[in-house]
């Protein structure tokens, strides 16, 4: 059986992180900008950088609105000229990839939920909000397959549920600002749609360690974990280290709560391939990244 076991241990987890990992292990970025062009979101441009964080390098993903018309390569794994191709090799709009040397924010993760205003780690343009009804009727009138309809839709109501949850509203009624914008619509989908590329059929992930401090959001200061992610991660084992920054995001966490069959120790794998999804935070004390593991377990192994 064709598993991925994802690291989340050492830094947290996010969705560009995620998105990176996967594309470390192999999946093409024409893929990616091919399926994610079946939403009707307008022009956009992705980033796959090959970067270091503490000497282990990896892919920081990243995208932007508007069209792009430079022809440079993407900063990762498929050689293609910097368009986007589809199955029959035709170019896909005009949502080129190519590489990114604009964005230097400082901080890790960027933060999906709506009532929260801290930095983001894309450096996008993030857009209009959207309602949660707004951006489950995106995926399911697409063209996308049944199995990345299936978890980007779970995905998102996950994320709808906690905020409601926590502002006293129905989920249909959340109105999302950064989850309705480009990167959270862009991280959700390019992780299903990776994670089924890779022919992955069951995921595993670590423990969870989120770090400690405090958020500034729209009500104040708040303690991490973010009020939406620690709603997501009900009934998942969670910790703290001694690193003062926020390591889980409501996304990260509502895309491990919808993979993962279990949390702990990795599993006997035959390992095939090993990713690195970076985080635009350099950390002092660790490397921002997650491993993502792609291999074989036997049904004996487990």
């Amino acid at each position: 059986m064709r598993v991925l076991f994802l690291d989340c241990a050492t830094a947290g987890i996010s969705g560009d992180m995620t998105v990176g990992a996967l594309c470390d292990l192999g999946v093409k970025p024409s893929t990616l900008e091919w399926e994610l062009a079946k939403l009707e979101i307008g022009d956009f441009h992705m980033h796959f950088d090959r970067e270091k964080r503490q000497e282990i390098e990896g892919v920081k993903f990243g995208i932007h609105e508007g069209a792009v018309h430079s022809h440079g390569h993407d900063g990762c794994c498929d050689g293609q000229d910097g368009h986007s191709h589809g199955p029959d090799g035709h170019h896909g709009h005009s949502h080129e990839h190519h590489e990114h040397h604009e964005h230097h924010e400082h901080h890790e993760h960027h933060e999906h939920s709506h009532e929260h205003s801290h930095e983001h780690s894309h450096g996008h343009s993030h857009g209009h909000s959207r309602t949660h009804r707004e951006i489950r009727g995106l995926i399911e009138k697409s063209d996308l397959s049944p199995f990345v309809k299936k978890h980007a839709l779970s995905i998102f109501h996950r994320i709808a549920v906690a905020e409601g949850k926590i502002h006293g509203q129905s989920p249909e009624d959340v109105h999302f600002h950064e989850v309705g914008a480009l990167d959270s619509i862009a991280d959700v989908v390019c992780a299903c749609v990776g994670i089924e590329t890779l022919g992955v059929e069951r995921v595993y992930a670590s423990r969870l360690n989120e770090g400690h401090g405090h958020i500034h959001c729209a009500h104040g200061v708040f303690p991490i974990p973010a009020p939406a992610t620690l709603e997501i991660l009900k009934g998942i084992p969670l910790g703290q280290i001694d690193e003062p920054h926020e390591l889980i995001t409501p996304t990260g966490a509502a895309i491990v709560a919808e993979f993962a069959h279990s949390f702990g120790l990795m599993p006997r794998i035959a390992v095939e391939s090993i990713g690195y999804g970076l985080g635009s935070r350099h950390l002092k004390s660790r490397p921002n990244v997650l491993r993502a593991v792609l291999g074989t377990v036997s049904e004996t192994s487990e």
